[in-house]
């Protein structure tokens, strides 16, 4: 008998660092889409309750094994006051475990309409997403931990590339010649 997945979907939250448009090569050379999801706590219980469900689970299967052994959790989110952040990812491409064959794939992006999104667009932080994924427990050596891998992306409301200007206002002076020391002046 097979498990069918578990497919959740994030309630509205504002998008920090995505790259969900194009992979993120930096650290990965087969690429990977990810983003950080931020929600308020409130909408996100449900989510929260499976996804640590699905930890206490492989934990439970941990201690059966070896009651000693010391566990280290790994938590694909984090909270701060009223607000859960979710680590989202996706594997760009890579080689399948099961058939030694290679695989690429994209998130599934949408706009709010439910059309397809056009990638030529970039999604910025501040966008305000909604994400349908799916938990995935895992046991390692490295700890009991839960990965939230992307399946689509619902784009509420797009923000794209932004002006900075992290000198404020400048306005024009005088012009003042630096002072020089002359070393030889020393007393």
């Amino acid at each position: 008998m097979t498990n069918k997945p578990i497919i959740l979907t994030t309630p509205e939250g504002t998008a920090k660092w995505p790259y969900l448009t194009d992979p993120d090569t930096m650290y990965d050379p087969g690429g990977l889409y990810h983003t950080k999801l931020t929600c308020k706590k409130e909408d996100s219980v449900k989510i929260k309750k499976v996804i640590d469900d699905l930890i206490a689970q492989e934990v439970k299967k941990q201690h059966d094994e070896n009651p000693d052994k010391a566990i280290k959790k790994s938590l694909p989110y984090t909270e701060e006051g009223d607000e859960i952040t979710f680590t989202f990812k996706m594997k760009a491409s890579g080689t399948r475990k099961v058939d030694g064959k290679s695989f690429t794939q994209a998130p599934n992006i949408l706009n709010n309409d439910h059309t397809p999104f056009d990638k030529s667009q970039k999604i910025w932080s501040d966008s305000i997403l909604q994400i349908t994924f799916e938990p995935y427990a895992w046991n390692m050596p490295i700890g009991i931990g839960c990965t939230l891998r992307i399946k689509d992306v619902q784009v509420v409301q797009l923000v794209t590339g932004k002006q900075s200007n992290t000198l404020g206002d400048l306005k024009p002076g005088p012009v003042v010649a630096p002072k020089i020391k002359n070393e030889m002046e020393l007393v």
